[in-house]
């Protein structure tokens, strides 16, 4: 049997004497000091820290908004002046957030996460988080809150653009790839990556942030708990968050039997666990917990090591608790051995602060620009094209049209420096439930209520007058908008531009112009999607969900009136899920998906449009047709979805086809590909390893990139299982008129599941294989058997095929 490959882990054995002679020596009081977390203002480091004479564990990266070395020395400042306050001189473990690049002042900006997914290539991933590793070290940053490790099933909730997508073997590659990046070989030169949300958030109840999470316990350890399981075997992972959900009527964040029993017994997870903001408080808004004192009681004991971002129930509570016999101490001990020991792994007790010799070379825009263009290239899916792309340079006239087309804004997604500052212009935080609960933020957002009026007919508000001149300062000389971009791609064209509609609202006021310019033009590129962040001001994002899965506003009806004119256009959509319109996709000649791609947006874009890229991206959701399809994804079970017809299965929807807009896995190039000569070992033991070759001929005129897909499925099963499910992917670059053989390594134990006494088994029987360009586009298909039946260690077990290129 081949090894899992293990880097960036822990080392937790070299420090257990040193975090033991430490927690020996400290008081009642300084242990839960370890447990707290505190954000402090810029320029007020002594009173921020005042009601903290025994430290702090923890602290939130507030940026000093002034430059990289002021935040270094700012965190610095807060290192030196934390670890001053207790005689073992424990610094603090700073956090901030990276799901889309290090978000801290002067961070490289890459694609929204869901636009990484669409890579379909850990090894993109990994080359970012390296780079945000080095951004981090360098102002002292060592917990970064990322990677989003839910899988999600659901485009109406808001936050899918954080994550990886709809595909557990999809999620767990990316976020292993991203894990290994981050943290590197050694964590005294990584960052402390943080899985979140455990578990199951990203499928919820409406599609509602915050609700309960209708999963059974089968399907949250075979779908859910895989990429976190990923994460933690084969990179080391140093740090997990709980989810804010709710898993068969229990509150995760005082759950024992997640935190506990499946975090860490089952899948042998053994670093730091933080709470999501202010999740304490969530205890007793439920009626979990009585008070903040019981909140934190009850977390602790579930398993909660550190509660972020203020103290709420980690307080003097947790001293008096054990104090009164009511909290055994060793519960204390024991988050803080865990806190302590990531620590160590980091060099913070060694005194390790900032390295601000890697300043110059980490954050230099030119250095940078490279992998951040990459990323976003790769994220490019092509949809639909019916010969219009790639467009010809040296079209006379092109019309621009609308929202996204001029707007510096849209190219950023939640969790990201542009949108915080949407946010702080807009005046929205005071909308997000729970911020005003923090003091030391009261005074600058309660007095700052959002001043920019509601689009007409619509609850979404509209941008604030001054952020695009704001973010045109921040990140004009490296980002131009996509108009700018095609008209740097053409500088002898004539291009026009109009917005046409805003991203929501019934404004009608700029149909005539956009349909005009249109009506004379050769070629039109339509810009359509949604605005991803914070706050009124958007259409998706943390506490942002939506009913409808399509356009929003007149949209719609802007897309209709423009391909009434006649001239061939583009559709461009940009928006956190894939498209969902019928409308569009059967009209439309060319559709791409260009998500929210972060600082070289406009580059990438162009360079698709004008055919100085050949896209690759694939889809990592499935696209569904409308809202009643949901859930929609490609590895449902048996009888699910649209894989029953043909079947005795009676299902089908009256008014509507049960059938994907566009399938998981599609994505169109500028060239073709054929597959061939497909192997596949016939049998293989429980423990050994399948393999499964192919070749891939680039048959057309124009070198590209195939994202080459192996399926799965299991023909007789105990349980009911997948119609299919993904094992493998490789993203290969195969010059025009070139072969290449493509080798998948598949464990056995990959297609492990729990049987009906929920052990991990390895079930005897035949396997179909499906090789292809998407999960419905099958181009071979072969076979194996797996010889015996095993029972074995899931959290060992397999988890993406291993693919090489020859």
């Amino acid at each position: 049997m081949e090894t899992q490959p293990k880097t960036a882990r822990r080392a937790a054995d070299a420090a257990t004497g040193r975090v033991d002679a430490l927690i020996a020596s400290m008081t009642l009081e300084q242990k839960v000091a370890q447990l707290q977390c505190m954000l402090v203002p810029p320029g007020h480091v002594e009173g921020g820290l005042a009601n903290f004479p025994d430290g702090v564990g923890a602290l939130g990266s507030l940026s000093t908004g002034e430059s990289v070395n002021a935040d270094a020395e700012l965190y610095d400042q807060l290192q030196a002046a934390v670890s001053a306050r207790t005689d073992a001189g424990i610094p603090p473990l700073i956090h901030g957030e990276a799901v889309s690049g290090w978000m801290g002042l002067g961070g490289t900006v890459f694609p929204s996460a869901i636009g990484l997914g669409a890579t379909w290539s850990p090894d993109t991933v990994e080359q970012m988080t390296q780079l945000v590793r080095e951004q981090m070290l360098a102002v002292g940053v060592r917990q970064a809150l990322s990677p989003v490790l839910d899988v999600a099933r659901d485009p109406r909730w808001g936050r899918v653009g954080e994550t990886y997508g709809e595909d557990p073997t999809l999620c767990a590659a990316m976020g292993v790839a991203f894990v290994r990046g981050l943290q590197g070989p050694d964590l005294k030169d990584g960052i402390a990556a943080t899985g979140k949300h455990f578990l199951g958030f990203g499928f919820s109840e409406g599609g509602l942030n915050m609700t309960s999470n209708p999963i059974s316990p089968r399907e949250l350890r075979e779908v859910f708990a895989k990429p976190f399981q990923a994460a933690i075997t084969e990179a080391g992972l140093a740090s997990v968050m709980n989810s804010y959900g709710v898993i068969d009527g229990e509150l995760i964040i005082t759950s024992k039997h997640i935190l506990d029993d499946l975090l860490r017994t089952e899948m042998g997870f053994d670093g730091v666990v933080v709470s999501d903001y202010m999740s304490v408080n969530l205890a007793v808004d439920l009626n979990v917990a009585h008070d903040p004192a019981d909140g934190a009681v009850k977390s602790l004991v579930a398993g909660l090591d550190v509660e972020l971002p203020l103290p709420y129930g980690f307080t003097k509570g947790l001293v008096a608790a054990v104090e009164s016999g009511d909290l055994e101490e060793h519960y204390i001990d024991r988050a803080l051995r865990r806190m302590l020991t990531v620590k160590a792994d980091l060099g913070l007790l060694d005194g390790d602060g900032p390295r601000k010799q890697l300043i110059a070379g980490a954050y230099d825009p030119q250095a940078t620009k490279e992998k951040s263009l990459r990323a976003a290239r790769e994220s490019i899916v092509l949809l639909k094209n019916e010969g219009l792309l790639p467009l010809d340079k040296t079209t006379q006239r092109i019309a621009v049209i609308g929202p996204h087309a001029d707007s510096l804004r849209l190219f950023f997604g939640c969790y990201t420096r542009p949108a915080s500052v949407d946010l702080d212009m807009s005046g929205t935080m005071s909308e997000i439930v729970g911020m005003l609960d923090l003091p030391e933020l009261t005074q600058e957002y309660t007095e700052k209520k959002p001043s920019s009026p509601l689009f007409e007919g619509s609850d979404v508000r509209e941008q604030a007058p001054e952020l695009e001149p704001a973010l045109q300062e921040m990140y004009g000389n490296r980002t131009p908008t996509i108009l700018a971009s095609v008209r740097e791609k053409c500088p002898h064209a004539e291009v026009v531009y109009e917005k046409g509609c805003d991203i929501a609202g019934t404004n009608r006021a700029g149909f005539d112009a956009a349909i005009a310019a249109a009506q004379a033009a050769d070629v039109v590129i339509l810009t359509l999607g949604g605005k991803y962040g914070w706050g009124s001001s958007c259409t998706s994002g943390e506490g942002i969900d939506n009913s409808h899965v399509g356009l929003h506003g007149v949209q719609e009806e802007l897309a209709r009136r423009i391909f009434e004119t006649g001239t061939p256009a583009v559709l461009v959509h940009m928006d956190s899920t894939p498209l969902s319109s019928e409308f569009i996709a059967e009209n439309f000649p060319a559709i791409i998906e260009n998500w929210f791609p972060g600082e070289t947006g406009g580059q990438a874009l162009a360079d698709v449009l004008f055919g100085d890229y050949n896209p690759a991206g694939r889809l990592p959701m499935t696209a569904v047709r409308n809202a009643g399809q949901i859930p929609l994804y490609s590895g449902h079970r048996r009888s699910n979805s649209f894989s029953s017809d043909g079947t005795m299965i009676m299902n089908r929807y009256v008014d509507s086809s049960k059938r994907p807009l566009f399938s998981f896995g599609e994505g169109k190039s500028y060239t073709t590909f054929e597959y061939a000569n497909l192997v596949v070992d016939p049998t293989v033991a429980a423990d050994e390893v399948v393999h499964v070759s192919c070749d891939v001929t680039n048959t057309g005129s124009r070198d590209g990139e195939e994202v080459v897909q192996v399926y799965v499925r299991d023909d007789l099963a105990s349980m009911v299982r997948p119609d299919r499910e993904l094992a493998g992917f490789a993203r290969v670059r195969i010059a025009a008129g070139e072969t290449k053989t493509v080798r998948f390594d598949m464990r056995a134990d990959q297609f492990a599941f729990l049987d009906v006494d929920m052990r991990w088994t390895v079930e005897a029987g035949d396997m179909t294989v499906l090789v292809g360009a998407s999960s419905t586009d099958i181009r071979l298909t072969g076979s194996f058997t797996v010889e015996n039946t095993a029972h074995i260690d899931g959290k060992q077990r397999g988890f993406y095929a291993r693919p090489t290129i020859a």
